[in-house]
């Protein structure tokens, strides 16, 4: 969707209309592997609702001529759901939107959903808040199935993870439930591709096609499968405040090159973040040499041994502020002698926490969730925020601050529906 470029600009700094909001909120949902699934109710953001989750089917019967109709219960329980309210806070320098405010604009519409989306995944699957890994805000949510499964318990010989996936199913419609649907971490898709017979012939094969314009809606074991990252809470450009850089092989020389998306400004050129690392070097060169590209690692921190393995860690702005970071891969590798030496790069720290949940198969008809009417999306040049530690003036500094607010609700009808496979033995 395209804007005019003087419509943020010119929006009153209140609301943003639906028409600009409502993309951004529907694309939050194709993004969401939950909401994809379950069904969506109404919710108010002000008070408890009322949420009818079907537990069974009234029972009906044969009449004789003249005989008295059969009489039953409607087996229907009542969940509440509350709404919780999810934001964003994003300071922008006024330069930015006066030059660019269709580009800015392009830019939130990709990005804020997905910080929707992913917060309503982890707090939906694993009871997790994204940003401190603490406790979510909903009561319910599906890793409270006590119904479970490691990937690999099933040997080659037995069907491997396709009998694990199988008994996965086996568990939902063993406690009498209708199995309708996966939410799957895309991993899954590589570790069910791998599987073969004692003979080398795949198990599962094309029905995995892959999407990646969007939320891949595929057939696993013939029912719908719905991957997006949200079901591990593993993401890329998630914010990593802690990335590991690990040498295996044990090299006796050479290096390697790490690397970063960023640029930095060197006698005013752009040129990419990058740096040669020795085999042996200190975590202390590795450190200067990061904070060298300037930007926000000029105060990275690296600990750990010569050699490695390396951690790298972006300090916090403030107690209200996430971490800025960027993402560090391996541009090359040069490293000499050992047994097949490597280099890989790990996030540890925010977003970067893998849960190990794999998949979830389940009755989503025993899942809801409600999405809040006062969903906003707001625009200031004269309002304060704080950043945990100091109150600062959008209007003194120069700043537009973009605020996304949006209230959702989650419940589960019973968690005996579910089953969460895990990543077990499983390659990935």
């Amino acid at each position: 969707m395209a804007i005019n470029p003087t419509a943020l600009s010119n929006t009153a700094s209140v609301l943003l209309p639906p028409t600009i909001t409502g993309p951004i909120f529907n694309k939050a949902v194709e993004q969401s592997a939950v909401m994809s699934l379950a069904r969506r109710v109404p919710l108010s953001v002000s008070a408890q609702t009322a949420i009818p989750v079907p537990m069974d089917v009234p029972v009906a019967d044969w009449v004789a001529e003249g005989g008295a109709k059969p009489a039953s219960q409607v087996g229907v329980g009542v969940k509440l759901m509350t709404g919780k309210k999810v934001a964003l806070l994003v300071p922008v320098s006024d330069e930015v939107v006066m030059t660019n405010p269709g580009g800015l604009y392009e830019q939130l519409q990709q990005d804020l959903p997905t910080a929707l989306a992913r917060a309503f995944d982890q707090a939906a699957i694993a009871g997790k808040s994204i940003r401190t890994g603490g406790a979510g805000p909903f009561a319910d949510y599906l890793a409270l199935t006590p119904n479970t499964i490691a990937l690999g318990t099933a040997t080659q010989a037995t069907g491997g993870i396709y009998t694990d996936l199988v008994n996965a199913v086996g568990q939902v419609v063993n406690n009498n439930y209708d199995m309708s649907g996966w939410a799957a971490d895309p991993r899954l898709r590589v570790d069910a591709m791998l599987q073969t017979d004692t003979l080398g012939r795949p198990l599962l094969g094309t029905e995995m096609a892959s999407d990646t314009a969007s939320i891949a809606q595929n057939n696993l074991l013939g029912w719908p499968a719905y991957f997006n990252k949200g079901v591990s809470g593993r993401y890329w450009r998630a914010g990593d405040a802690v990335q590991t850089i690990t040498v295996t092989g044990t090299p006796t020389g050479g290096n390697f090159t790490i690397a970063s998306g960023a640029s930095v400004n060197t006698a005013g050129a752009w040129t990419p973040a990058t740096l040669v690392v020795n085999f042996n070097a200190a975590a202390a060169t590795v450190q200067t040499g990061i904070q060298a590209w300037g930007g926000i690692f000029s105060t990275v921190t690296v600990s750990g041994s010569t050699g490695g393995p390396y951690t790298v860690t972006f300090p916090a702005i403030t107690s209200n502020v996430a971490p800025e970071s960027a993402p560090i891969t391996i541009a090359a590798t040069a490293l000499t002698g050992g047994t097949n030496p490597k280099v890989g790069v790990v996030p540890s720290g925010q977003g970067g926490i893998d849960s190990t949940i794999r998949a979830v198969a389940g009755d989503w008809s025993q899942a809801a969730y409600g999405v809040g009417m006062d969903i906003t999306f707001k625009v200031s040049t004269e309002a304060n925020y704080f950043d945990g530690t100091t109150w600062h003036s959008a209007f003194q500094e120069n700043l537009t601050l973009l605020l996304v607010e949006a209230y959702y609700g989650f419940v589960m009808g019973s968690p005996n529906a579910f089953c969460v496979a895990t990543k077990g033995t499983a390659a990935f």
